[in-house]
């Protein structure tokens, strides 16, 4: 009895030291400056290029994350997690969700994301088809006013062609819209967005009822009750 109570009491502490040498492991990685090794998880490209950076610091897997956030500005958060069977840590990458594909003077800046941040991103890490956005001139204010009206402004049917791009003219104009069949909205400042849709929609109907093509929209003096259309090439017309 005395003698399996001993082998007991060695497997007792064998596990207890064991326990201690895996909780202890971080704290000796990071006191050391040897690197906790970490497993990433997200969408390709962008896991293949963290792994790399990961694997290349030193440091705990918390130090990793945040060292990851700091270099991908795509990323909206790197989640840790570990368990007691595992000897690496694995982290979790959460990505921004980007509206659109902004450009600044006509030239690929990154995405504009929900919040009306304008964020750059490695190649190949997110795929949009939709229109795109000019952010040039754009405060954030302005930005965060875009984005907030997004969904209405993308919505199917909204414009009366396909939204194609918009773009920042300056504080006093507000925006503009680029249509696919060539039509250009001079949109104004990002308010009053459902009426805007709607009156623009039913000025197009009775214009072109009257004289067939492609318009021209000015909405810049909406709030005075004007919408003004015109045809290519000829002096614009009040529609009230």
């Amino acid at each position: 009895m005395a003698a399996a109570l001993g082998a007991l009491g060695v497997v007792a502490f064998v596990t207890v030291r064991k326990l201690a040498s895996d909780f202890a492991s971080p704290l000796a990685a990071r006191a050391s400056g040897r690197a906790d090794a970490a497993l990433i998880l997200g969408p390709e490209p962008l896991r293949t290029l963290a792994q790399a950076e990961a694997d290349a610091m030193s440091g705990t897997a918390g130090e990793k994350a945040q060292a990851l956030k700091a270099r991908f500005a795509c990323l909206e958060d790197v989640r840790v997690s570990r368990s007691w069977t595992e000897k690496s840590a694995t982290l979790t990458l959460l990505v921004r969700r980007p509206l659109a594909a902004a450009l600044r003077r006509g030239k690929p800046a990154g995405f504009l994301d929900h919040e009306g941040n304008v964020f750059p991103s490695p190649e190949g890490a997110f795929i949009l088809t939709g229109p795109a956005v000019e952010v040039a001139g754009a405060s954030s204010a302005d930005l965060a006013l875009l984005a907030r009206e997004w969904p209405a402004l993308t919505a199917a049917g909204a414009f009366p062609s396909p939204l194609v791009a918009m773009s920042f003219r300056s504080p006093e104009d507000g925006w503009q819209a680029r249509l696919a069949d060539g039509t250009s909205v001079l949109w104004g400042h990002m308010d009053w967005t459902q009426e805007k849709l709607s009156r623009l929609a039913e000025a197009v109907v009775d214009a072109q009822a009257k004289e067939p093509g492609i318009f021209s929209a000015d909405l810049r003096w909406f709030e005075d009750g004007k919408v003004l259309l015109k045809p290519m090439g000829v002096r614009p017309g009040v529609m009230p």
